[in-house]
């Protein structure tokens, strides 16, 4: 029938479309595959050619193919699996491909041309053995081409050529791209010179302005114009009379009036001394805060780098500058006192144009950024008052001994089984690394268990890294002949130290190969310290706390110290960094734990309320609202329960807490459960906080560095210890018993399983005692008492929840405790009937009154109650 016709011819053309594009994609996949394949064979193929050698990791189909390569395009051969690849990525991922044929004869033109160009360089280099290493191809084209155009036409010549086909293949233009960069210099250029000028010109303005030929300025409309004196370097003033250059004030909005000095790349202090006539030095690393300036001076014997105080006004006149100028009831500015410097009326006058101009908020900053420049400056300790290393103490590079050392090494190692060579001999201040390179099919093992058999042979201490991380060597140390001396204060005045953008910078030590070391204690973010008696455990603490010191303001670091020693950290007590006296009680020491731990979550919760996570954040909101003259909300001054507590009011920024514990094996056997629980909250939760715990100890058994200790400790430092064992307590690994004392450490940071060998610095006491008189001598520390007070508190809210048959049963437990001479809480739950809960209530009780010791593992508690 006509109705029913038939389907056009094209009906089912999307189902023959779609096979086509299958059959399409599939063909595609399968070439990408096959450029793939053979890509992978050639780069195969070359990497274990070797002329004459019939040996070769794809057989010798794969030899003859490198062969050919090698011998018709030299060097330029790599390139032949790296193009395979190229082609083969775009038809791996089903991109539109241009025609392949132009794109490879342009790739063939380059690689002769380079060949070319290799050769008619003429560097007589070989490759792949005797081969030369620009290929026939290219000896017959570039001896060819020198013979036309001599050596400098040959390059301008291929260049040119390898240009052009680039140029042809690149989708934008070139001269766009030329046109652009060329553009952003011009406009980099320009912002970067009128930041100079700016710095310059304020610079010399803060320098000139505090002499006394200074001229008052007389109060003006808000148009009127701030005239800026050049001073000459001699302290002359250099009058230009009309070519004065000028500031605007009138001109200038709000914002860029108070941040006049940040907009010019400076200081907000510089800033101030620019207005006020306050004389600022260029330092060339400097603090945010106005505050003792870093300088590095270079001189004939190399970099000096000395601590230069910088302070606002001569001694004898900061009384004077204290309160320059008062307000009066109508708001008009006077002076109270006699003026005898000519800035203090330019100051004053200022401020008088500045009311006309600014609202009373924007003057009500610039008065309180005034105060805060003329705040007492924190005077750091010089540098004078370390050690510096002696002349003679260089590093002693005796190549026969190194030599004769290498060899005996090799022989040595011969000697059982363990073929290599020397691949590199690595001087340090302590120990000489040598790095063999085993023979092939050595074992790691085999030579790593050698380390006792090779100490015997060469007569001397060795440790063994097997392998070398990153390399593919083991590592001899070998001890030095003689020991080179590495002294704190080099490695403090080094510029690196000062450079280190870090919270918490401290000084580690020298490296194998001398290279400094330092780390952000921030970062780490806690440390346990090991090692045995004279190892250099303690000097180790020194050095950390002293660059400490060296680099942090009492406002910005606040410091614990527990020394059960009672002698170890007592050179640091009364330093103006100090929360409390050094604690020696067993007692306070688990108080001051648990107050650390207090100030944890108080500091959290004050976080929360803020909407910061962080102590960073926190302080940086803390400017941005003193910066605003604004409160933080009513819920950050009522989230507290003691509001006694808060060592700041919320508009202070909070500082940096560290916590130091020595002898953390005898506080542990004292205390035990009660201070590994402080310890451990406060290594889980305590570095976002800015709080950071230091451990030290003697003994890292494993019931004193516990599982819970020591998976919340990422950093661990180890001494010389003397067994096996307690090297992997504290590494996880061997090594430790292998130092050689005297300030050898071996360092995990952070958690990373590469330990780095380091020297620890040498301290003295003496130098130790001197930095330490010199800051107690600037500055005396804000003790909080209430940190130790809350022990008390505790005893009396504990004691209040007996009640009146509790003190019975307590009277009848003491009774029971004095005869037996036994105390525990089964022995009382026994005795007295008691239930458990109750019986080490009493035990507690008694043990807080000091009638009882603390407990002492399975043995009984001494009893101290007299019959």
């Amino acid at each position: 029938m006509s109705g029913s016709s038939s389907p056009p011819p094209n009906a089912h053309s999307p189902s023959i479309v779609g096979k086509g594009a299958r059959a399409y994609g599939l063909s595609r996949e399968i070439t990408a595959l096959f450029l793939w394949t053979s890509s992978l064979f050639l780069l195969l193929a070359l990497a274990s050619y070797e002329e004459g050698v019939e040996k070769n990791w794809v057989g010798p189909v794969g030899r003859e193919c490198a062969d050919a390569l090698v011998l018709l395009l030299g060097v330029v051969a790599w390139a032949a699996p790296v193009e395979l690849a190229i082609f083969a990525f775009p038809l791996f991922r089903g991109q539109n491909t241009r025609p392949i044929t132009p794109r490879l004869a342009g790739d063939l033109v380059i690689a002769l041309i380079l060949g070319a160009l290799l050769q008619v360089s003429d560097t007589g280099l070989t490759f792949f053995g005797a081969q030369n290493i620009s290929g026939a191809l290219g000896e017959l084209l570039g001896e060819w081409i020198r013979s036309l155009f001599s050596t400098a036409g040959s390059f301008l010549i291929g260049f040119s050529i390898i240009g052009f086909i680039l140029v042809g293949r690149a989708s934008f233009s070139f001269i766009a791209f030329v046109r652009l960069i060329w553009i952003c210099i011009a406009k980099g250029g320009r912002v970067l010179w009128m930041a100079v000028k700016c710095f310059i010109r304020l610079g010399k303005d803060a320098i000139g302005s505090h002499g006394s030929n200074a001229k008052p300025l007389s109060a003006s409309p808000p148009s009127s114009l701030l005239n800026v004196d050049k001073y000459q370097q001699d302290g002359e003033k250099e009058h230009r009379g009309e070519k004065e250059e000028m500031l605007l004030l009138g001109e200038l909005d709000q914002e860029q009036e108070l941040d006049l000095g940040l907009a010019c790349g400076v200081s907000e202090a510089l800033a101030e001394a620019a207005i006020q006539g306050v004389s600022y030095p260029s330092p060339v690393v400097y603090s945010d805060e106005a505050g003792p300036l870093i300088t590095f001076h270079q001189e004939e014997g190399g970099l000096e780098h000395q601590l230069e105080e910088v302070d606002l006004k001569p001694i004898e006149e900061k009384e004077e500058m204290e309160t320059p100028c008062h307000q009066s009831q109508g708001g008009e500015e006077i002076n109270t006192q006699e003026e005898p410097f000519d800035n203090r009326k330019m100051t004053c006058g200022l401020e008088e144009r500045l009311a006309h101009s600014l609202t009373a908020n924007a003057f009500k900053q610039t008065s309180k950024r005034k105060r805060e420049v003329q705040a007492p400056v924190y005077t750091f300790p010089p540098l004078s008052l370390l050690t510096p290393s002696r002349a003679d103490s260089a590093l002693n590079l005796d190549k026969e001994a190194f030599l004769k050392n290498a060899s005996l090494l090799v022989k040595t190692l011969g000697d059982y089984g363990v073929q290599g060579k020397v691949e590199d001999i690595l001087p340090g201040p302590t120990v000489t690394t040598y790095e063999v390179s085993p023979a092939a099919g050595t074992k790691v093992s085999k030579v790593a268990s050698l380390a006792d058999d090779l100490a015997l042979a060469l007569a001397r201490k060795v440790r063994i890294v097997a392998p070398i991380p990153g390399k593919n060597r083991i590592g001899f140390e070998l001890p030095n002949d003689r020991r080179i001396p590495v002294h704190l204060r080099d490695l403090i005045e080094d510029n690196r130290f000062y450079m280190l953008e870090a919270a918490l910078p401290i000084v580690l030590g020298r490296d194998i190969l001398g290279t400094p070391v330092y780390a952000d204690l921030a970062t780490m973010p806690h440390v346990i310290v090991a090692g045995a008696t004279g190892a250099g455990k303690s000097v180790g603490l020194n050095v950390m706390l002293t660059s400490l010191l060296y680099r942090k303001k009492p406002d910005e670091l606040k410091l614990l110290l527990i020394d059960p020693k009672v002698v170890e950290l007592a050179p640091f007590d009364r330093v103006p960094h100090m929360l409390l006296p050094v604690v020696t009680d067993m007692k306070q020491a688990a108080t001051a734990l648990k107050w650390a731990v207090d100030e944890m979550e108080r500091r959290y919760q004050l976080f929360a309320d803020a909407g910061t996570r962080n102590l960073g954040t926190y302080n940086e909101s803390v400017d941005r609202v003193r910066q605003k003259g604004d409160q933080f909300s009513s819920d950050v001054k009522g989230s507290v329960d003691n509001p006694s507590q808060l060592r700041s009011s919320p508009l202070q920024k909070l500082p940096l807490i560290v916590v130091v514990v020595d002898e953390f094996a005898d506080l542990i056997m004292q205390q035990g459960k009660e201070v590994e629980a402080a310890i451990a909250r406060l290594a889980q939760k305590a570095r976002a906080a800015g709080m950071h715990v230091i451990l030290a100890t003697q003994r890292p058994s494993v019931d004193v560095i516990t599982g819970m200790i020591k998976a919340n400790f990422p950093t661990r430092i180890a001494y010389r210890v003397a067994q096996k064992v307690d090297s992997r307590t504290i590494l996880d690994e061997q090594g430790a018993e292998h130092l050689l004392g005297r300030g050898d450490m071996l360092i995990k940071l952070n958690g990373t399983n590469d330990m780095k060998r380091v020297q620890c610095p040498w301290v003295s006491e003496e130098e130790v005692r001197q930095v330490t008189d010199f800051l107690r001598s600037h500055g005396e520390p804000v003790y909080d008492e209430s940190i130790l007070q809350a022990h008390g508190e505790e005893e009396e809210i504990e004691d209040s929840e007996f009640s009146q048959e509790d003190l019975v049963l307590y009277e009848d437990a003491l009774r029971v405790v004095k005869e037996t001479k036994r105390c525990s809480a089964s022995w009382l739950q026994r005795k007295l009937g008691l239930g458990y809960n109750r019986a080490a209530k009493i035990v507690d009780r008694m043990e807080r009154q000091g009638l009882v010791g603390p407990p002492n593992g399975s043995k009984d508690r001494e009893i101290f109650i007299v019959a």
